[in-house]
């Protein structure tokens, strides 16, 4: 039986945490790396929504987002960055729900 302070117990100790950190050093470079490869972006600042609400942000890019597609063609990648915008600041939820009504014809906005 090891007695709580021996030697041995110590050694134990010690070795887990070195093995810990170890551990935690290796799965933090790694993180690094991944987290170098991966770049978020969000909607840039607009004076237009001057306010930390944001859901009047998030309509006007997924309606202008619509609105470039109906003018250039779905194979013009020049609406991508609205997309990626509208992406960023709405809720999936919303963005499908809209998608549900721009289908049925009964959206809200200025499409």
């Amino acid at each position: 039986n090891l007695k709580e302070g021996s030697s041995s117990t110590r050694h134990t100790h010690s070795s887990l945490l070195i093995s810990f950190a170890s551990f935690h050093s290796v799965v933090s470079s790694d993180r690094k790396s991944v987290m170098a490869e991966i770049e978020l972006k969000t909607a840039p600042a607009d004076f237009r929504f001057p306010t930390t609400n944001q859901s009047r942000h998030c309509f006007t890019r997924y309606v202008e987002f619509h609105r470039c597609l109906a003018a250039k063609g779905e194979e013009s990648g020049k609406c991508e960055r609205f997309a990626r915008y509208y992406r960023s600041l709405c809720p999936g939820e919303w963005v499908d729900r809209w998608n549900e009504l721009r289908e049925n014809g009964t959206f809200p906005g200025p499409l």
